[in-house]
């Protein structure tokens, strides 16, 4: 009998052990108590994947991961880290956007599709890729967060996405060929988007002409011997003005750009917009200059592009705290001298030669945008709140050392005063390579020039 009892205690207590922990793991408040603090540590949050397990998973770096993958607020970006010889893209950064690596911050930052990723030409000599190197000299950065196939509304989730890189200049490079039915299909596809829709379905759009059909490619000869293949038909498909869905995809862009110089207006960053046109826009000249019998689709393309381009040019120009630049005319220009901005094959991309004038149109416009870096001496730190003091840095050239205490700024020369000092922000010093710490008296290296 006594055995029974035992094992009835034995029974009774394991029982209740396991339904404390039930209740303990499932319903802690029941017991008074919240969370326990070791299942908050090992517990994951179904709703927010970790940072880490997304951005460098196995299947980031495995060379068998597609380039593409689905989204539900942009629909498609690129894998991180694309293995270096897809096509002639690489290389792509950890964020999967074309650039050799991810900057701290960035004093321009582009947005745009793959007239701004840059096709048909490597890193250095895209748009963004020549305006890097033009900006060089003056310390200043680029960054580029576009995607081949984008169009305005993930040049608007861009934008605010941008801003973590605290740039000094936004740069938007809308698409004339085919930004108007990618609005369109985003905004009407996507609920996020809904706030962007004009119609309560979506409009009607022209038939579909992608991939071109070869009976509806141009072969353009000109008199110089030169010649080229156009595609007027499939831009004509973004284009034509006769279809319901053309207005309403432009209407989307205007009202993107104006949310986009909301968003740099908010955070003190202006905006810089421009409209790259398609190969059959900036021929177009050339192809009437010449007497050249352009088939009906082309004829239309250029007059209807020309009306869009009028109307969202001057919604653009509208915008407060949004500068939009021209590179239509500067490609038509150069163009007519005989240099090859284009590939001869039906490609609607620019040659590197297209590039070039793209970015040294906009660069001196982005340019006198970004402020000049502090120059050398030293500077008191406007700091965050909670800082126990403004620190004291002295800038040389492009190196900054930060002053261990004010009695280590006085040693150096300076005067204690920090009312007086100039000051500079954390962001003014993170494009400065770190020189260390400045903890003794060094007036040669650290103090004022002899002059003073």
């Amino acid at each position: 009998m006594r055995r029974e009892w035992i094992l009835t205690l034995v029974s009774v207590g394991l029982t209740l052990v396991v339904a404390l922990g039930l209740i303990r793991w499932l319903a802690p408040g029941l017991l008074g108590m919240s969370t326990p603090v070791d299942l908050q540590v090992v517990q994951l949050d179904d709703q927010l994947p970790p940072f880490y397990e997304s951005m460098l998973g196995p299947d980031v770096l495995s060379p068998d991961t597609p380039p593409d993958r689905q989204d539900p607020l942009v629909g498609m970006r690129h894998q991180a880290m694309v293995p270096p010889n897809y096509q002639d893209n690489a290389p792509f950064d950890l964020l999967g956007f074309r650039n050799h690596a991810v900057p701290t911050v960035a004093d321009v930052v582009t947005i745009g599709d793959s007239q701004t990723v840059g096709l048909n030409a490597t890193l250095e000599y895209t748009w963004p890729g020549v305006m890097a190197r033009l900006l060089r000299p003056q310390g200043a950065n680029v960054y580029n967060m576009s995607k081949g196939g984008w169009g305005a509304v993930q040049y608007l989730y861009m934008a605010e996405k941008a801003l973590t890189f605290r740039p000094r200049v936004l740069v938007v490079a809308f698409y004339s060929g085919n930004d108007p039915l990618e609005a369109v299909r985003l905004a009407y596809g996507y609920e996020p988007w809904a706030s962007l829709r004009g119609h309560a379905t979506e409009p009607d759009r022209p038939p579909s002409a992608w991939p071109p059909a070869p009976e509806d490619l141009w072969r353009a000869r000109f008199s110089d011997g030169g010649a080229t293949v156009f595609t007027a038909k499939t831009r004509l498909m973004s284009n034509d003005r006769d279809y319901p869905a053309t207005a309403e995809g432009y209407r989307i862009m205007a009202e993107a750009g104006r949310r986009i110089a909301e968003v740099g207006r908010k955070a003190k960053v202006p905006v810089v917009f421009t409209i790259i046109p398609t190969k059959e826009f900036v021929y177009s000249g050339r192809v009437r200059g010449e007497g050249l019998e352009a088939p009906e689709a082309y004829s239309r393309l250029v007059s209807h592009e020309g009306e869009n381009i009028r109307e969202l040019v001057a919604a653009l120009q509208d915008l407060k705290g949004a500068t939009y630049v021209d590179v239509i005319d500067p490609l038509r220009q150069v163009l007519a001298t005989g240099v090859a901005l284009y590939l001869p094959n039906s490609d609607g991309h620019p040659a590197p030669a297209g590039y070039e004038v793209i970015a040294r149109v906009l660069t001196p416009v982005v340019h006198r945008m970004i402020p000049a870096p502090p120059a050398s001496g030293v500077y008191r730190v406007v700091v965050p709140e909670g800082w126990r003091s403004a620190p004291v840095v002295h800038v040389a050239g492009r190196g900054v050392s930060w002053f261990w205490n004010m009695n280590t700024v006085m040693a150096n020369g300076w005067p204690s005063d920090l009312s007086t000092m100039p000051v500079v922000t954390l962001r003014d010093l993170a494009v400065f390579t770190p020189q260390g710490m400045i903890s003794g008296a060094d007036p040669a290296r650290f103090g004022p020039p002899a002059d003073n």
